[in-house]
């Protein structure tokens, strides 16, 4: 029996395209409707249509009407970054639980407003990552089984492989800016922010840990498109968490051909007793065989960067296939079902947007700390 009916708010060219088919896949879960504000930019109005007709769903161009629907009970929220603190924050207020697409704000005043509302209604939440991948529980029972003993440092890089890298200007370094003003971009995004974030909510949710102080440095290695829009193509952080507990992260996008799947995701544990290090692809089988080799898509004109599912099918994207995954398959429906059961059972999800907006602080301090070249603290 369907229980709860999702109203979708994004389009094409977002993550939409992903979670509303992990919805639909869930037999609790009816697909109801996409929405957007009215007064929302034109293109992505155009998008959300395009999708729900696609999908054969109604439009609902109000939000507030949509939101107003007896049969809407989740929201899926996938506008863009700079709109997701106002929108989260009203979907809070009509009593609407919010999964939320990464990351869950632009800065953390507006991670706070979504918060603030959560708290007000009791509403679930959730923020997409990757904690619950069969990758990561192997990650959190090596830190939990005392094998390394005390924790003492550990070390996360998320890299993805997509991208035509090499373009990027030489001998032009980039002055990062303190604050981040924009996140969308059609050519790009600020990959510190967009896969550090991975990287980040990681440690937070293997540690449980505060971040005291972040050390942090941005660049640009790989792509023009990045250089183009004045924002970072690759990200790393340096973290001090309580206990004396020492983190570092990496997180940027370097190109279709720098692995042989989708890039590295990779833990570091350093244990006083043992180190212990975790591999997303570890469970492979490795191909060879008299076919040709893998060939980067040529650049979509709307989507160069390789992130949207739609645009890699107009252009014919054919899969990697030199390293096979053996392992339990895709980690999606997880990710979405343990939604639906912290709705069910009426507890709070791993990753609640309280949890998820540390991922936010912690990266716009980050940015500060780029930008400045000294250590940010954290407000405790």
């Amino acid at each position: 029996m369907k229980k709860y009916g999702v109203l979708l708010l994004g389009g094409h060219r977002t993550h939409q395209e992903n979670y509303a088919q992990n919805f639909a896949q869930d037999a609790r879960c009816q697909l109801i409707a996409f929405a957007d504000e009215p007064e929302a930019p034109a293109q992505r109005i155009a998008l959300g249509k395009s999708l729900a007709e696609e999908l054969k769903l109604p439009f609902i161009p109000n939000l507030d009407e949509a939101l107003a629907r007896d049969d809407v009970h989740i929201v899926s929220l996938c506008t863009e970054v700079e709109r997701r603190g106002r929108i989260g924050a009203k979907c809070a207020a009509a009593e609407k639980h919010i999964y939320l697409d990464k990351p869950m704000a632009l800065n953390p005043e507006d991670a706070n407003q979504i918060i603030a509302a959560v708290k007000h209604s009791g509403v679930r939440t959730q923020m997409f990552s990757n904690i619950h991948s069969t990758w990561a529980r192997s990650v959190k029972q090596g830190l939990e089984n005392g094998d390394i003993g005390e924790l003492r440092a550990l070390h996360c890089d998320v890299l993805f492989s997509k991208g035509h890298p090499g373009s990027a200007p030489i001998g032009k370094k980039r002055t990062e800016k303190p604050t981040v003003e924009r996140y969308s971009f059609v050519e790009a995004k600020r990959e510190m922010f967009d896969v550090g974030v991975y990287a980040v909510s990681m440690v937070n949710w293997l540690t449980q840990k505060p971040v005291q102080t972040v050390f942090g440095s941005t660049a640009n290695y790989f792509f023009k498109e990045h250089h183009d829009c004045d924002i970072e193509d690759f990200g790393a952080l340096m973290l001090t968490l309580e206990g004396g507990i020492t983190a570092t992260i990496v997180g940027g996008r370097y190109g279709w051909q720098s692995h042989a799947r989708g890039g590295v995701q990779k833990v570091h544990l350093v244990g006083t007793e043992n180190t212990l290090t975790f591999d997303a692809a570890a469970n492979r089988l490795e191909v060879f065989a008299a076919e040709p080799a893998f060939e980067p898509p040529p650049p979509h004109p709307l989507d160069p960067m390789g992130m949207w599912s739609s645009t890699q099918a107009d252009i014919g994207m054919q899969p990697k296939q030199a390293w096979m995954a053996v392992d339990s398959g895709d980690d999606g429906p997880r990710e979405f079902s343990a939604f639906i059961d912290c709705i069910e059972n009426g507890v709070e999800s791993e990753m609640n947007a309280e949890f998820a907006a540390q991922s936010v602080e912690i990266i716009t301090a980050g940015y500060r700390s780029a930008a400045s070249g000294k250590v940010v603290k954290i407000p405790q």
